[in-house]
């Protein structure tokens, strides 16, 4: 497979369908058609027969920047829902005193911070991948697999118990919390691979290619 950049509006190609999304509006989603396309080799990308790796290294390069993204929307998430909960009281005292918001906090936060280093960790294998050609390439897509596994879950979790805490305001516009839920959801559903796709990298590095299931 051969990497092409192919100008949308080149003859045969047509748009089928637009869609609107309800996250992530700088991305736009669709559909179109190719039929006797013809492009010149100005418009081929990288060396002949090498697409699928640079796809394989592109979707690696876009899993750790969604990874990081998620965690920081999580994070500012939680920050809102702190402030939120100091403030917010019932039964007269702030609702951060209830044990049961307590401790939904601090197990969140743990878990943030954990996929935090995760990420970290993962971003600075890469560095090394590329700069001095330390781990092996299919390490390093583990890694950056375990890091789409839990970032996106994690924050889509994130903001649906902060949202919680606020009640009825949580389920309105006003909220700032409801553009960042849609957002990760995009992450969570599987732009950039779906979780399965994920978990299947991850198992075929522990136990070997020979139990990769499609084979």
């Amino acid at each position: 497979m051969t990497a092409f950049y192919l100008p949308i509006d080149a003859p045969g190609v047509e748009v089928t369908k637009r869609f609107e999304d309800m996250g992530r509006m700088a991305i736009s989603t669709g559909g179109f058609t190719m039929k006797n396309v013809r492009l010149p080799d100005d418009y081929r990308l990288g060396e002949v027969n090498k697409g699928f790796y640079y796809t394989m290294e592109g979707f690696d390069c876009a899993r750790i920047l969604v990874s990081a993204t998620c965690v920081g929307a999580a994070r500012r998430a939680l920050e809102i829902g702190m402030e939120y909960i100091k403030e917010r009281k019932a039964f007269g005292r702030p609702i951060g005193k209830f044990e049961g918001i307590q401790f939904q906090l601090a197990d969140d936060y743990t878990e943030l911070e954990a996929t935090r280093w995760l990420i970290y960790r993962t971003a600075w294998m890469m560095d090394k991948r590329y700069k001095e050609g330390k781990f092996d390439p299919l390490e390093v897509s583990k890694w950056i697999s375990m890091c789409k596994l839990k970032a996106p879950k994690l924050a889509f979790r994130i903001f649906e118990h902060t949202m919680l805490w606020m009640g009825a305001y949580g389920y309105t516009k006003e909220c700032p919390l409801e553009i960042g839920l849609r957002g990760v959801m995009s992450y969570y559903i599987g732009a950039e691979g779906a979780m399965n796709i994920q978990r299947i990298i991850i198992a075929r590095q522990l136990l070997g290619r020979e139990y990769v299931p499609y084979r």
